[in-house]
């Protein structure tokens, strides 16, 4: 009976080792043949966009937090859409996707295995000629290196900037080949990647961003946060404040600013940044009279400017990307130059109640009706940000009836005041926080503009029944325009003093000073 027991427990032993080696082998090549279906394999020159899969996104997210993984997610966007635009029929394959596991067939017959699962590496780019070993690169660098694998590609590339040790990452990856190239030094990107499909969600105040936007390899998804700052502000130019009566005599602009004025119809016509930011939109009534040296005497029709007025409605929409220190404002003028935009009236109507002021005489040889319709862009850059100054690089462009010109610049402001560029908010009560009781200092600028048509100056684009304009060779092409002022505001309420100049705008012209005054209510 005991002989019969311990053979009975040496067959129950061996029965259950037997079982758990069974077991071990059948796990074993379930995972090998994971591991084979997905390998993907190229045989033919290729461009691989390596994006984190969700696990590795959700992995940074939690590391680094939500707004610095967007951002450095938005930075990736510029080189490979780069890429992109390079290889555009060039026949050269270029896929996007979130697979680590690759092998290579190049003609010579060397097969090239990548194994990047062990990597916990952001975007990245592997580039294949078909010929040699395959090239793992970082998005900033792979512009560069397509001309060496491609020869008949040529790129052109820009100036690289330093990278501080903390922003270098190092990365390695497991190859079957002495042929594959290795690229060790894998410097985070500090620019993005446009994805396939970009989706722009425009928040308004009071809505949170989607928590996860599970961005994808096919799917970028930016947020345009919209300002919740309302503002009212009124504008009066002349150049009495320059002891003067002549040239550009009067403006007003009177305008509104508020989060419901984004989505009004004329928004598909409004350029935007493709990037994360803070967006606002207005509509502002603008007037304007023009009048040559001297409204004393009629007229001479000759080497002088015409009598002008302008009237015109402005939507115009500003992104703030903070970021990169980017301000962008694309701006809509509707309206009426000529007798329709009341400027004969109002001249004549505020001399007459002036008894020292003599009635301005040649409102009747003023530039005739005609369609006031201009579209412009205005981008600046920030060149210098402290806690009391701040400078910024400008240009402009605007194409219309009214003007058709190009200019750029530098504007600055000195004091103490709130950033000029809104930062991105971590939540809208951000947006609505007063920041500064008191605000005040000075603020300047100069710019230079090219000119290639002035409405003003000869006459409206449809209307050729002008009494007088001038002709395009008595135009000044080149003209520089400057300012400087003071500002204060104390919390809602804030006023504005400036100076302008332009110099001549004609042959036969004469520089030009005006002054400003402004006030502006937020809430």
């Amino acid at each position: 009976m005991y002989n019969f027991s311990r053979l009975f427990l040496i067959f129950i032993i061996i029965f259950l080792v037997s079982c758990r080696e069974n077991n071990k082998s059948v796990t074993t090549s379930e995972t090998k043949t994971t591991d084979k279906q997905t390998i993907e394999q190229f045989h033919k020159p290729v461009v691989l966009l390596i994006y984190p899969d969700l696990q590795i996104a959700n992995s940074l997210k939690k590391a680094m937090g939500d707004d610095a993984y967007y951002e450095l997610s938005d930075k990736n966007s510029t080189y490979f859409h780069e890429l992109r635009t390079i290889l555009k029929h060039r026949g050269i394959a270029v896929m996007t996707g979130e697979n680590k596991f690759f092998r290579f067939y190049s003609s010579n017959g060397a097969i090239t295995e990548i194994n990047l699962a062990s990597l916990e590496s952001p975007w990245q780019v592997i580039i294949f000629n078909g010929t040699e070993g395959p090239l793992l690169v970082s998005p900033e660098k792979a512009k560069s290196r397509l001309s060496s694998l491609f020869p008949f590609i040529e790129t052109k590339t820009s100036p690289g900037k330093s990278i501080s040790l903390k922003e270098r990452l190092i990365f390695e990856y497991d190859s079957t080949s002495d042929k594959i190239i290795r690229d060790p030094d894998f410097i985070r990107p500090d620019r993005p990647y446009d994805k396939e499909i970009t989706i722009r969600l425009l928040i308004p105040p009071g809505q949170k961003p989607v928590a996860d936007r599970q961005e994808t390899a096919g799917i970028r998804i930016i947020n345009s946060f919209i300002s919740p700052a309302h503002r009212f502000w009124l504008n009066f130019d002349n150049d009495i404040f320059s002891n003067t009566d002549r040239y550009y005599t009067n403006g007003i602009e009177m305008g509104y600013s508020g989060p419901n004025l984004v989505n009004m119809p004329l928004n598909f016509l409004i350029l935007s940044f493709n990037r994360n930011s803070v967006v606002q939109a207005s509509l502002s009534l603008h007037h304007a009279m023009f009048t040559p040296f001297t409204t004393k005497t009629p007229p001479l029709l000759r080497d002088e400017r015409p009598y002008a007025s302008t009237l015109f409605i402005r939507y115009s929409q500003t992104s703030d990307d903070a970021i990169s220190g980017l301000k962008l404002t694309s701006s809509i003028d509707a309206g009426v130059i000529g007798d329709a935009a009341l400027g004969r009236y109002f001249q004549k109507s505020v001399h007459a109640t002036v008894p020292t002021n003599d009635e301005p005489l040649g409102w009747e040889t003023q530039i005739r009706n005609d369609l006031v319709l201009n579209y412009s862009v205005n981008l600046q850059k920030q060149l210098l940000k402290n806690k009391n100054t701040e400078v910024y690089a400008h240009g402009e462009a605007t194409l219309g009836t009214l003007h058709t010109r190009a200019g750029m610049g530098i504007n600055a402001i000195a004091g103490l005041f709130i950033p000029g560029i809104t930062r991105l908010p971590m939540d809208y009560s951000d947006l609505q926080k007063v920041q500064r009781d008191w605000q005040y200092g000075i603020r300047g600028g100069f710019e230079f503009r090219l000119i290639g048509y002035d409405a003003t100056l000869q006459g409206g684009i449809f209307s050729n029944e002008n009494i007088y304009s001038l002709k395009p060779e008595e135009i000044e092409r080149m003209v520089a325009a400057m300012h400087l002022g003071v500002f204060a505001r104390h919390r809602k309420l804030g006023i504005s003093i400036s100076q302008y100049y332009l110099s001549p705008e004609f042959k036969e012209g004469k520089q030009h000073f005006w002054g400003q005054i402004g006030l502006d209510y937020n809430w």
